[in-house]
């Protein structure tokens, strides 16, 4: 009797004899086993009979057919395609709280893409899988320069994985693959970011005090403002004479396409906000209006935009070159270094062990909620044993 030819499709199917089992005559007491050759990888299954192994096999083979894409509209859209048509189409239209996408969150859709781009852009997206998309985790975690931490790669992978929503709304594919990829397990955690304690705090601001554009620093780690608020404020925004004085919080510094520019397109909607000035910042941003003043009338390049902080000619200050500088600030002073935005944090975990209320400091730093501050910013700055005796951490600055 001639045998039976297998469809196609159906895969090779065995008993396993790796595992226990036996012949009773025709019949196999034992587990199955059956593999499948799609798109050039092997896949395996097992079941209790050849008939649950096939029934696997079928639907793995039926995965590959609709899940990435040769059933599903136009199977030769790459990656690349697929990103391209997401920032020019959809990515516009995004909104956060109701609102459009900050400047900054757009960059940083853009950068993040741009690195699947490079490493999945010519791979056909009906064709792509999910190990794809797990092997270029990998790649990313444990490649030489600049490894991603685990949470920049939960970012990326987010972002691409709303790349191919957008082209499975388009039918495109039917499935995510993205959603189904899983995270290097061994993939670094995210350094937690620094804080000054209260003694450093305190030295950091005596140095800073005498440091050109050093009160753009002192309201980062005073009343939390994020660097490029402080950096894109307007004279107008600063009011000295009022009681109490206050300053409004309403632009900010924003990079774009590596043009650094002043936009009133805000990171949430609750960061714009009027704080009060504590008497140091007032006589603090005093002084440096008048200094700034000085340097105005003493240059013959200045090109006046009303900015507070401004570079030497006028212009807006450079976010790199602010960090490099307030690094060697620390260093000089044998403080720990930080970056701007750690002030920041330094300012919120400061005001937390002084026993400031939550809720007041989420206010304070411009946050909808409390859930950002709670698990961001706040540090432990002081030994446990030392929080019941503390004094303000202020007293006594330079």
């Amino acid at each position: 009797m001639a045998k039976t030819r297998r469809e196609n499709g159906t895969g090779n199917i065995r008993p396993d004899t790796s595992r226990a089992g036996e012949w009773q005559g025709r019949r196999w007491t034992g587990s199955w086993i059956g593999t499948i050759q799609i798109d050039g990888r092997r896949f395996a299954a097992r079941g209790k009979s050849k008939s649950d192994v096939a029934a696997k096999l079928s639907r793995r083979s039926a995965e590959a057919l609709t899940g990435t894409g040769r059933s599903a509209g136009n199977h030769d859209v790459t990656v690349a395609d697929a990103i391209s048509t997401f920032l020019e189409r959809d990515l516009p239209n995004r909104k956060s709280g109701g609102r459009p996408l900050a400047p900054g969150s757009v960059e940083n859709y853009r950068y993040n893409l741009e690195i699947v781009k490079k490493e999945l852009g010519t791979v056909r997206l009906p064709r792509l899988t999910v190990v794809q998309v797990e092997d270029m985790l990998d790649r990313l975690a444990t490649r030489g320069v600049r490894p991603l931490s685990k949470a920049s790669l939960a970012k990326l992978l987010s972002m691409f994985a709303t790349v191919i929503d957008a082209a499975q709304r388009r039918d495109v594919v039917t499935r995510n693959v993205a959603r189904l990829a899983a995270l290097p397990a061994d993939a670094r955690r995210t350094t937690e970011r620094s804080a000054l304690r209260p003694d450093d705090a305190r030295e950091l601001l005596g140095v800073i005090r005498h440091e050109r554009n050093g009160a753009m620093w002192g309201l980062s780690l005073r009343l939390g403002l994020r660097p490029g608020e402080a950096a894109g404020l307007h004279w107008e925004d600063i009011d000295l004479a009022s009681t109490p004085p206050t300053v409004n919080v309403t632009r900010g510094l924003q990079r774009t396409r590596g043009t650094v520019n002043v936009s009133d397109n805000l990171k949430t909607s609750k960061a714009k906000r009027t704080i009060e000035l504590p008497s140091d910042l007032v006589n603090w941003l005093a002084d440096h209006r008048r200094q700034q003043a000085a340097e105005r009338l003493a240059s013959s390049h200045w090109e006046d935009d009303r900015l507070v902080f401004a570079s030497p000619n006028g212009r807006v200050v450079d976010p790199a070159r602010a960090r490099r500088r307030l690094a060697a600030i620390c260093a000089k002073a044998d403080i720990p270094v930080v970056t701007p935005n750690e002030l920041r944090h330094s300012c919120a975990s400061l005001l937390s062990d002084d026993g400031v209320p939550i809720e007041r400091i989420a206010d304070l730093l411009g946050h909808t909620t409390t859930r950002m501050v709670e698990q961001t910013y706040r540090h432990r700055v002081r030994p446990v044993i030392d929080v019941a005796a503390r004094n303000d951490w202020l007293e006594n600055v330079r």
